[in-house]
């Protein structure tokens, strides 16, 4: 007897931002590269995404399995019109415990929505692969251990979100990953690859300036964390809030 197929995991991107114009033809919208995230060999997360800065919302909790909120060149804190009711549907999510995963924009997001305070780093810009370690045994390396992802913000949650456990930290950022249940947040881009990030500098060199850019740039390991942290997302969207996460202490 044949078995019965699975249903997919139905993955609701909220997306709060559009590709750059001269990105799109090679890499065509951030959904792609979510959707370039979530591919694996078990091909079960199905990734629909709504443009929620652009007015796309889904009707309710239950229009998917799991969530992500994705970056934005917005600021959480100048509070653009779409964020409080982005910030009412996170806190749907989280009362319905589904699994809900926030990149950058969407860590921040998160954290405001659920209690926390978000501003301007007083340091300046988070751009590329700085110095940040782990708290927690996560995606397949030891708490102490380096958590090599790329960044790019000026904004970073300044007081958490109650409940929220400390994943990742640096003396630049704090709080650059975190959990409380089924949340998961990071500051970092796990969408993004050395190519794309090489392509997206042209964009915040004139923002950003070029010593930043160029420090940023000279930032890049021959390799970094990012393939084992989407393995981490993917499983933490399939429901599994434990997956290669034991947190010290």
């Amino acid at each position: 007897m044949t078995e019965p197929v699975p249903r997919p995991i139905r993955v609701g991107v909220l997306l709060c931002d559009d590709l750059h114009e001269g990105l799109v033809s090679r890499w065509r919208s951030y959904l792609a590269l979510f959707q370039d995230l979530l591919a694996d060999a078990a091909g079960d997360l199905q990734a629909t995404g709504w443009r929620v800065h652009a007015g796309e919302w889904p009707d309710s909790p239950e229009a998917a399995d799991a969530w992500l909120v994705s970056g934005s060149r917005a600021s959480v804190h100048e509070v653009p019109e779409w964020v409080p009711p982005l910030q009412d549907l996170v806190r749907e999510i989280e009362a319905a415990g589904q699994p809900l995963v926030g990149v950058c924009f969407g860590h921040q997001l998160v954290h405001s929505a659920l209690g926390g305070r978000i501003g301007r780093a007083t340091v300046g810009w988070g751009l590329g692969v700085y110095d940040v370690r782990l708290e927690a045994d996560l995606a397949g390396r030891r708490a102490g251990e380096p958590l090599r992802l790329l960044s790019v913000h000026q904004d970073q949650v300044l007081t958490p979100a109650p409940g929220f456990r400390r994943l990742a930290t640096s003396p630049f950022c704090p709080w650059y990953a975190s959990r409380r249940g089924p949340v998961l947040t990071v500051q970092g881009h796990p969408e993004f690859d050395r190519e794309f990030f090489q392509a997206l500098l042209p964009q915040v060199r004139p923002k950003a300036g070029d010593a930043v850019v160029d420090r940023a740039l000279a930032s890049l390991p021959p390799e970094d964390d990012t393939g084992a942290f989407r393995r981490l997302l993917r499983d933490w969207l399939r429901g599994n809030a434990a997956a290669d996460l034991q947190p010290t202490g």
